[in-house]
């Protein structure tokens, strides 16, 4: 994490030097920090929907076989098998996150450039707390949405995100929340995008759950 932590440190203070606001610095290197990991994005994306049609197919296959549970192990097993599904991929994207975020967190606490945001006027600089506690409230709304979609209606899935960055954020420094804000709204536009049928022909190809079951 020193690698990243030392990174970050000569990125951010260079990106404050150009803007001269702490905002736009953490969206700036959030954005890159996001282009970086897009590819680990879509990898996880297809996943989620390749095992979403592996649900659907071994619900045909329980359809076809009845009560022959080795039957429908079997070539469940096959179908993971050949279309190399494995269900542990979707939180790839977390796992490689974690230390970029603990990474940026050190970075904003050692940082020894105090310097405001036009977008945030009620804020010193980014080492101190939002006391209104505007940018959690926001981060953690934010994060709500981004796991609420169109696919995903699951309310739970919407409520546990704001409270969990709510509680999390509540007395950490402001450019955390501002960082959650951004790579939140960048994930909900990454998830819009991955919804459109080109983005799905052209980054996922998933075969479908018949197509997984064919020749069974």
């Amino acid at each position: 994490m020193h690698i990243f932590s030392s990174t970050f440190t000569q990125i951010l203070t260079s990106l404050i030097d150009l803007t001269g606001d702490w905002f736009i610095s953490i969206a700036l290197i959030t954005l890159a920090i996001k282009l970086l990991l897009f590819p680990l994005s879509v990898k996880q994306q297809r996943t989620q929907l390749l095992m979403a049609n592996y649900t659907k197919a071994r619900d045909i296959l329980t359809n076809k076989f009845k009560t022959k549970s080795e039957k429908i192990n079997s070539e469940s097993s096959k179908i993971a098998s050949k279309y190399k599904i494995n269900p542990l991929s979707p939180f790839l994207t977390t796992i490689v996150q974690a230390p970029v975020f603990l990474s940026l967190y050190f970075t904003v606490m050692n940082l020894s450039i105090s310097v405001g945001s036009f977008l945030v006027p009620w804020v010193s600089s980014l080492h101190t707390v939002d006391n209104l506690h505007i940018l959690p409230v926001i981060a953690g709304l934010i994060q709500g949405l981004s796991g609420f979609t169109a696919e995903n209606r699951n309310w739970l899935m919407f409520v546990l995100p704001i409270t969990l960055g709510m509680v999390f954020l509540w007395k950490a420094p402001v450019a955390i929340s501002a960082y959650w804000i951004v790579n939140s709204a960048l994930r909900f536009v990454e998830l819009k995008l991955f919804s459109l049928s080109t983005f799905r022909r052209k980054l996922f190809n998933i075969p479908t759950p018949e197509e997984m079951v064919k020749g069974i």
